[in-house]
């Protein structure tokens, strides 16, 4: 009696191995290309004095102190329609800063921040200056001379009328 066997197909042809083999190849795809994302974009800086010591966080509030013992106050006015910024800068200097720099900080996400300079009108605490775009959700000021020796700020939250009055503090 002759019956024919038929021969087993190749390995690659079976479909078990296709079925278990699939879903690995899938990972190991999808691994290669968010491992490939997270090595070339880069996590936004966090904007204030914080630097790392072994596992702890530190804040360097030397400029808050600063202009604390200055005896600082801002008076910020922003025109949201018009992007008008007037500054009134009041405390003990010496003499007042022909720049500041208002930075308008976004709590998570760098490309939202918006660096303003700020330029002095009288050389009495009088400044004005541009807003660059819309401002939308919450933010961080932060108002510093161009030396950087002492710092002010303040938390703003929405809603964003037309004209917004915000006093920076040493906080």
């Amino acid at each position: 009696m002759n019956t024919h066997v038929n021969p087993p197909a190749p390995w690659f042809k079976q479909p078990w191995l296709w079925f278990i083999l699939a879903p690995l190849i899938a990972v190991f795809i999808y691994s290669s290309f968010f491992i490939y994302y997270a090595i070339t974009t880069s996590d936004g800086v966090v904007k204030e004095d914080y630097y790392k010591v072994a596992r702890g966080m530190n804040i360097d509030t030397s400029k808050i102190d600063y202009a604390r013992t200055l005896g600082l106050d801002a008076d910020l006015r922003m025109d949201t329609l018009t992007g008008d910024i007037n500054l009134r800068l009041s405390g003990a200097l010496e003499a007042y800063p022909q720049i500041l720099h208002l930075n308008i900080i976004h709590p998570t996400h760098q490309k939202y921040d918006q660096i303003l300079v700020l330029r002095s009108v009288d050389g009495k605490g009088l400044y004005t200056g541009s807003l660059e775009g819309h401002i939308s959700g919450k933010r961080y000021l932060s108002l510093v001379p161009d030396d950087g020796d002492w710092q002010l700020r303040q938390e703003i939250l929405p809603p964003f009328t037309e004209q917004l009055r915000y006093s920076l503090t040493p906080q």
